[in-house]
């Protein structure tokens, strides 16, 4: 995607109204995750719950629990890349609290994003920003998942040109500034905290 004016000047304010709370509980994630003992897990999957919004959503224990299951197994990868179809596939025949299923495409992004930073967050905010628009869930199942990585791989691939460009560069390295831990984290996901902030306080509309 060519970043117009319009999105530099947004992504350009979301650096200066991004809080500690929008990133730090990533941080401490991220610190977290390869202590397998109880204590560090529970706290993992509080932090995650809360940060994420996993009590959002009409999401059942079954579900949450396969999810961190899954997450913790750390078995996302198939010859270097993501394997969503699988996880997306076992995760979306669990019922709702509704009683009804959905494909957890957020979901699932975040929760092979934090094995692996350079794989981009989904979300509304992301669709908006990339102004693409979801299939319906009438849709083929497997046609949804195909589409769902085909655009994570473009917004990877954005995120990565972006963090190059002459007029992006600077606003990471801004960013930056806010935390140290912050210098270790992957063009991919600063990317995600700045976009998700533009989507959050409407600064493309």
């Amino acid at each position: 995607m060519h970043l117009e004016e319009k999105h530099i000047n947004a992504l350009n304010k979301a650096e200066t109204l991004l809080f500690p709370s929008d990133f730090r509980p990533y941080l401490e994630l991220k610190a977290l995750l390869p202590d397998s003992s109880p204590p560090a897990r529970n706290h993992f999957r509080s932090l995650f719950t809360n940060y994420y919004g996993l009590n959002t959503g009409g999401l059942t224990d079954e579900f949450k629990n396969r999810f961190f299951e899954i997450l913790f197994e750390g078995k996302i990868m198939v010859n270097g890349r993501p394997d969503f179809s699988p996880i997306l596939i076992e995760l979306s025949e669990i019922k709702r609290k509704t009683g009804d299923c959905a494909m957890p495409f957020s979901f699932v992004s975040k929760l092979v994003g934090i094995h692996l930073e350079s794989s981009p967050i989904y979300d509304k905010h992301v669709l908006a920003f990339f102004m693409k628009k979801a299939p319906a869930a009438t849709v083929d199942k497997s046609k949804r998942i195909e589409w769902y990585v085909d655009f994570l791989n473009d917004v990877s691939r954005s995120y990565r040109a972006w963090a190059n460009d002459s007029t992006v560069k600077p606003i990471l390295e801004r960013l930056k500034t806010h935390d140290d831990k912050l210098e270790s984290c992957h063009d991919v996901r600063l990317l995600d905290f700045l976009v998700w902030k533009v989507g959050n306080r409407k600064l493309l509309t």
